[in-house]
């Protein structure tokens, strides 16, 4: 029995609501190459079982340096992996399984060693087989949202700004005008003051690898066809909708331009086979809220460390800082 990353129906996540396999764009093999070309990293596909049996299992995907440590690539929320059970349904069963693999997993990554942290996907919310390693763990969110979506599930303001943006004659489309997508999202950048890592020749070559069919393009233009939002998106057909940039031109923003382009891109991704959409992090309260505001679910998902001698120095340093 799988059990997929996204599931919510328990605390192990046993029923798997959005097909039986891989369901997310991070484990496409372009996905892969992409990233060992940006952040000159190698990717592995690595499965863990226990006694050398087919099941219980677990598979995923680890990017390592040139040192053979496992690395977190940049543009990544989360680490693509999945947990399939022997079949049982019994929940202490299930639960010693889950144990055995996890066992294998972490020696795994003790022995290789952890630069930095890692993140797994939702669904993966016991952070004991990790801290009884001694390792470091925390919480990160996301909101996830089912498709088709329901808009009436969403707060007033949100259909408000869709109105208000409709009146004023904005529009969206899916495009693959990179130059316009990549200007709103230097808008936000800079007004945010962070940057998205990602040139056009990273978004361009991201674009070939994975193809018009899972990489997507958004923009949204002004009553006089001017580009003023532009946002992108990856899609696994029948599996999971990756939010992954979204950006607009400031002086845009109060008029519905954002709502907007979502209402449209739920629309879309539904249409083009997405289950579910990921809104891909909750962890600043602006952006929280305004995500929250659609009706999606908040999902937390685990942040893994070691503790070796760099997670030391910055314990100690974070311990004098907050004494200033």
């Amino acid at each position: 029995m799988l059990v997929s990353s996204y599931n919510l129906d328990n605390i192990l996540h046993i029923s798997n609501s959005i097909g039986d396999g891989p369901a997310s764009p991070f484990w496409l093999d372009g996905w892969l190459k992409w990233n060992e070309e940006m952040w000159n990293l190698k990717s592995e596909r690595v499965l863990y079982t226990s006694a050398g049996k087919d099941f219980p299992r677990m598979e995923g995907v680890l990017y390592t340096d040139k040192n053979g440590n496992v690395r977190m690539p940049p543009r990544n929320p989360y680490l693509p992996f999945l947990f399939s059970t022997s079949g049982t349904d019994k929940p202490d069963r299930v639960y010693r399984q889950y144990l055995d693999i996890m066992d294998v997993f972490t020696a795994d990554l003790l022995k290789r060693g952890i630069r930095g942290k890692i993140a797994l996907p939702p669904g993966f919310i016991d952070a004991r087989p990790f801290q009884w390693k001694g390792m470091d763990v925390g919480l990160h969110y996301t909101f996830l949202q089912t498709l088709p979506y329901d808009l009436s599930l969403s707060d007033s303001s949100i259909k408000n700004k869709i109105n208000k943006a409709k009146k004023m004659g904005y529009s969206i489309k899916q495009s693959n005008d990179w130059v316009a997508v990549l200007h709103s999202l230097k808008e936000t950048e800079e007004a945010k003051s962070f940057s998205h890592h990602t040139d056009y020749s990273a978004i361009f070559r991201c674009s070939e690898l994975l193809g018009s069919n899972s990489f997507l393009g958004y923009v949204g233009y002004d009553s006089t066809g001017e580009p003023v939002a532009g946002g992108l998106r990856l899609l696994m057909s029948s599996g999971v909708v990756i939010d992954w940039s979204q950006g607009a031109v400031r002086e845009h923003l109060n008029n519905g331009i954002i709502q907007l382009m979502y209402n449209y891109v739920l629309d879309d991704a539904y249409n083009r086979g997405g289950k579910l959409f990921d809104w891909t992090g909750a962890n600043t309260p602006p952006v929280a809220l305004a995500k929250s505001a659609w009706g999606s679910v908040l999902t937390p998902y685990l942040v893994i460390r070691s503790k070796d001698y760099r997670y030391t120095a910055r314990t100690v340093v974070n311990f004098f800082l907050k004494r200033k």
